[in-house]
């Protein structure tokens, strides 16, 4: 054998070797992400394809593979049937070698799927507020990561604006899970600055007609209404209330105002509205040229919180998988928990031991069509939330596996 044969041999053992060096910490060779969301109803655009979208758009920074292996993207459609999500999840997870699920924002979905993943080997990310799964329904392999209600609820009324007089509120509330939960904390936010609920009522999801809630509201008196709900329900409350001149009579406050229901409901209904936000896209210049990307793939579309949070999470999770070598389910979590989130979502986000991404949030209003230099540019951000503001702290977490004195 000649010396250029035989140092071809050599080589081409010492790539062998390599190439497995690189996949023997990958459970088979695929990097497989599912993206479940509502792709076709009520909040596909807030989540739906964008999401897959942005999560493609983490994924190709990558170059679509990690340390080799290549890195796979799956899209579900839940239909908001927590027995469809289920079914989905669970198929994913035990027969087609999905790794980790992604934008799971249906709540109910939300904590089936965290249940599931007590006992296998496998990651789910969810864009569900539900308090509860960073808290009595926590799971070691479940993240909670674009907000928790908690924190936007928490944050809606401080001191400040009770001295300022906006003391009395009516709260109109989505009769399930997510908008009980709102509610609640909301009472609490308004107790501790002093302030006072003086009524509230409940509506079915999905609802059209809000007239009598909304005549319910203004006969209280109550200086601020609170609308613990979202999507389409928001769009229809906002505009039924412009009709009925609830502002600016009473100070009008949302639950969480994203820019696809600005644009649903138009600016000159939502304008002075106020809010909470967990994710601006117009921040900062890092924010701002992720979003200029993420527009130019979906028509001009502006993304929303759901879609820059995917992009962040499966960014993360990628990021990890390459520091630590292998995809298994807690060493990448344990990694992930490590390393700083500072990405076009947040640039300061923190994952903790109970699930929660720490993260700045912020008060805002909706601006006035003068006020707007275009589409997009809706939010007039009136203060920073520092992280550790903004969530509960981890010694009064009620996450059993996280829980510290």
């Amino acid at each position: 054998m000649t010396f250029n044969k035989l140092g071809c041999l050599v080589a081409a053992a010492t790539l062998s070797m390599s190439a497995f060096a690189q996949t023997k910490g990958m459970s088979d060779n695929v990097i497989r992400i599912g993206i479940l969301n509502d792709r076709t109803g009520p909040y596909s655009t807030l989540s739906g394809e964008g999401s897959a979208v942005a999560a493609r758009m983490a994924a190709e920074e990558f170059g679509n593979k990690v340390r080799g292996v290549p890195v796979e993207i799956v899209v579900g459609d839940h239909q908001n049937k927590t027995d469809l999500g289920v079914s989905i999840a669970r198929k994913w997870l035990d027969a087609d070698g999905v790794d980790a699920i992604f934008d799971v924002a249906h709540s109910a979905v939300s904590l089936a799927i965290a249940a599931m993943v007590k006992d296998r080997p496998k990651l789910v990310f969810h864009n569900s507020g539900a308090a509860a799964l960073t808290g009595k329904a926590c799971a070691p392999r479940s993240v909670q990561y674009m907000y928790n209600l908690t924190a936007t609820a928490l944050n809606q009324v401080v001191p400040q604006d009770v001295k300022n007089e906006l003391d009395t509120f009516f709260i109109i509330s989505v009769d399930y899970a997510v908008g009980q939960d709102n509610a609640r904390v909301f009472r609490q936010a308004v107790a501790k600055a002093g302030g006072k609920v003086i009524g509230e009522v409940k509506h079915p999801a999905y609802t059209a007609d809000f007239s009598s809630y909304l005549l319910q509201a203004q006969a209280s008196g109550a200086k601020g209404v609170f609308f613990a709900n979202a999507g389409q329900d928001l769009v229809n409350i906002a505009k039924q209330a412009v009709e009925f001149g609830i502002a600016p009579k009473q100070t009008v406050i949302a639950q969480a105002i994203m820019a696809s229901e600005v644009e649903g409901a138009g600016l000159d209904v939502l304008q002075g509205m106020r809010s909470v936000s967990f994710y601006e896209w117009n921040i900062n210049d890092t924010s701002r040229a992720w979003a200029k990307k993420f527009s130019a793939r979906m028509k001009g579309q502006t993304p929303s919180g759901p879609h820059a949070a995917t992009y962040s999470a499966v960014r993360h999770y990628l990021k990890a998988i390459e520091a630590a070598g292998t995809d298994d389910a807690d060493t990448v979590l344990a990694k992930m928990r490590e390393m700083p989130v500072q990405d076009a979502f947040t640039p300061n986000g923190r994952l903790r031991e109970d699930g929660q991404l720490v993260h700045d949030m912020y008060v805002f209003r909706v601006k006035k069509p003068s006020e707007s230099t275009g589409k997009g540019d809706y939010a007039q951000v009136l203060r920073t939330i520092p992280a550790e503001q903004a969530f509960w702290p981890l010694s009064e977490s009620e996450c059993a596996h996280a829980r510290k004195p």
